[in-house]
């Protein structure tokens, strides 16, 4: 009998750890950009959650993209509990900043718990400005490839809008439709 108590005990425990460590990057109320821009944010919580998911395969992404080892991003993640979407907007403000990332992660940790949007005003940033728009516009492929794309019809997407059925200029085919 006692085996039995003991054994259910432990295996309570190691299942204790292991939803720990799945529920570890879950956005839930615990994430919040809070950047200033609803979609934006939105995007944020969505790659947050997909990151969080493969981690592994996000952080490998994030090295090849921003030129940052992979155990760097790594500390960043679990020693020092940055979410994975904070991460990856440290690195990209860096980039477009030229700041060095230890300015960039001391600026994110002064200003960080009152949100992003803290974060990108210390840099005189400011919602819907041309730098912010450029920041959101430029997120790498690697941080898109885990979300969907901006929602059909968003106001900040830009370009031109081709029609069904309309053929490109210059199209030799005969009887080529476009898709």
């Amino acid at each position: 009998m006692m085996k039995k108590i003991v054994l259910f005990t432990l295996s309570f425990c190691i299942l204790s750890v292991f939803s720990a460590q799945a529920n570890q990057f879950r956005p839930g109320p615990r994430f919040s950009p809070n950047t200033g821009d609803v979609e934006f944010d939105q995007l944020l919580v969505r790659l947050n959650t997909a990151a969080g998911e493969r981690l592994n395969p996000f952080i490998a992404d994030l090295s090849t993209a921003f030129h940052v080892p992979p155990q760097r991003i790594n500390r960043l993640i679990h020693n020092q509990q940055m979410s994975p979407a904070d991460v990856a907007l440290v690195l990209h403000l860096a980039r477009m900043n030229g700041a060095p990332l230890k300015r960039v992660l001391q600026h994110y940790r002064q200003h960080r718990p009152k949100g992003w949007r803290a974060v990108f005003l210390s840099f005189e940033m400011h919602p819907g400005s041309r730098f912010f728009i450029i920041l959101r516009q430029e997120i790498p492929t690697v941080i898109i490839r885990y979300t969907k794309p901006w929602p059909k019809g968003s106001k900040k997407k830009k370009g031109s809008k081709k029609k069904k059925g309309s053929k490109k200029k210059g199209s030799k085919k005969k009887g080529s439709k476009g898709k």
